[in-house]
């Protein structure tokens, strides 16, 4: 068995909307076969505090989550880091591992494989604002959102 403490904290706005959607976050895990929860304890939303350019801005708050939860296997607890993104974690037990050449190479094979999708999406990203750019420079500064519509020349018949 692997015990460990995770803080997950998020932020956004209004407060009451962060803290529920914490609760609901963490309750993904506490609904899980393959995790025993011990404790989860939830902050109230806190403001962050605006630098004065940004002081006119509506609020952002922040929440976080401690929870205390054990799982059978390292490979578990690799998988709910993965998915729970925790800003800190502590593994409180074992204080030292026994882990197998399996057990390592699957761990290694999803690191490896979530790096691959999160380089992929990023190089889409950059290659949209490239095209972005190249649209935007197209316009040379001309203000795109009115139409140019082609005038007809009058001409008279004699």
């Amino acid at each position: 068995m692997v015990r460990a403490i995770m803080i997950i904290e998020i932020m956004g706005k209004p407060g009451a909307y962060v803290r529920e959607a914490l609760e609901k976050h963490v309750k993904n895990l506490d609904s899980s076969s393959a995790v025993e929860v011990h404790s989860i304890k939830i902050s109230d939303p806190k403001k962050i505090e605006r630098d004065k350019e940004h002081r006119k801005e509506e609020a952002v708050f922040t929440c976080f989550a401690e929870v205390d939860f054990e799982v059978d296997t390292f490979n578990i607890l690799s998988e709910i880091v993965f998915d729970f993104m925790p800003s800190s974690i502590e593994v409180t037990n074992p204080h030292k591992f026994n882990i197998d050449a399996n057990e390592i190479t699957e761990l290694l094979n999803n690191i490896g494989g979530r790096l691959h999708r999160y380089d992929e999406i990023a190089k889409m990203a950059h290659a949209k604002i490239k095209y972005l750019e190249t649209q935007l420079k197209q316009f040379d500064g001309k203000d795109v959102s009115k139409k140019k519509t082609a005038k007809k020349k009058k001409t008279s018949k004699k």
